[in-house]
């Protein structure tokens, strides 16, 4: 889930149109007023503007510091040097200026969701607890088995949380992994296996499809 803080009602509409195409959960705000209200922990990252009608985004930016550490990246048109470090140093992850292009602000979330993941060894998320380093996965304190290309996809799916992952990137990743030529139906199989193991949380798939696209990781 995106949250996008951006009072001007037309990029939020552009912003929220762009990420849903791309598979993204999104909510939106216009002021700091309704950023404290949320839950901030339900987000993968927070999108931000600088200049917000009730305030200042670099102090939204230190008061969401002081409660969690979920993601930031500032959107705005303010590119001088002063604002952009001023921002960074109250904890933003990113900065990009207005206008922006649409496939860089992309690439620069994806970066930013790896990059959280990469600095953790170990990921807890709900009766899940996956250990990166050495590669075992316990779920409500019980150790569940994956083949080596499971182990795998696991990795690449909970490295982009929130972010959709082609079927095509899928097949060149195992591909990347096995050495071997895929059809596209192993795709299907192999996240068919992974779920069976994984099971479900109250109910809900870990793993959601994306109709057409690929796959997410759904912190659930």
């Amino acid at each position: 889930m995106i949250l996008i803080v951006e009072d001007d009602l037309g990029i939020q509409e552009t912003l929220k149109d762009l990420l849903m195409m791309k598979g993204y959960q999104v909510q939106q705000a216009y002021t700091i007023k309704d950023v404290l209200k949320k839950e901030l922990k339900s987000f993968e990252l927070i999108i931000i503007d600088i200049q917000l009608p009730d305030g200042n985004g670099v102090t939204l930016c230190q008061q969401i510091r002081q409660i969690s550490q979920v993601p930031i990246l500032f959107l705005t048109a303010r590119n001088d040097e002063e604002t952009i470090v001023e921002a960074l140093n109250a904890g933003g992850d990113d900065y990009i200026t207005k206008p922006f292009r649409a496939n860089e602000l992309l690439a620069r979330m994806q970066s930013i969701s790896r990059r959280v993941i990469k600095n953790k060894e170990i990921i807890e998320t709900d009766d899940l607890v996956i250990d990166m380093k050495k590669y075992q996965i316990f779920k409500n304190n019980e150790e569940i088995v994956l083949s080596a290309i499971g182990y795998e996809i696991l990795f690449l799916m909970v490295q982009n949380q929130g972010i959709v992952v082609t079927r095509e990137r899928l097949i060149e990743f195992i591909e990347e992994r096995t050495g071997n030529y895929i059809e596209d139906n192993t795709v299907t199989v192999h996240m068919k296996r992974l779920r069976e193991k994984l099971g479900t949380y109250q109910g809900r798939d870990y793993i959601e499809t994306v109709r057409g696209i690929g796959y997410r990781w759904k912190n659930v």
